[in-house]
């Protein structure tokens, strides 16, 4: 049976690809414009959580860049023993997973 912090990550990763499809469709929309906002999807652990962030899309690469990193809305930090605050502005805030959700991030982020 999975572990909470393996739940809380395997949660968040469904969110990431879904604003990894928003990355993909808006880089054709705004290539010229990398400065443009763009709302992506809170990636919080409350799966019932639909909160728009908006980002810049080297914002968001910024994110991606690290796979145990995670964006979501300022304050949206419910799980302190699988996830601390990084980064972030009063727009958004970048969480890094630990633990078992760490690496479920990984192991999600490789397709494994």
């Amino acid at each position: 049976m999975p572990t909470t912090s393996e739940r809380v990550g395997k949660n968040e990763a469904v969110f990431r690809e879904v604003n990894e499809r928003i990355r993909e469709a808006s880089a054709g929309f705004f290539a010229s414009e990398r400065e443009q906002g763009v709302e992506f999807v809170c990636e919080c652990s409350d799966g019932a959580c639909f909160e728009p962030v908006e980002l810049t899309l080297g914002e968001y690469e910024t994110v991606r860049s690290e796979i145990t990193h995670f964006l979501v809305a300022p304050g949206h930090v419910w799980h302190p023993e699988t996830e601390r605050r990084v980064a972030g502005n009063d727009r958004h805030w970048v969480v890094e997973k630990l633990l078992g959700a760490g690496r479920v991030a990984e192991a999600e982020a490789r397709g494994t």
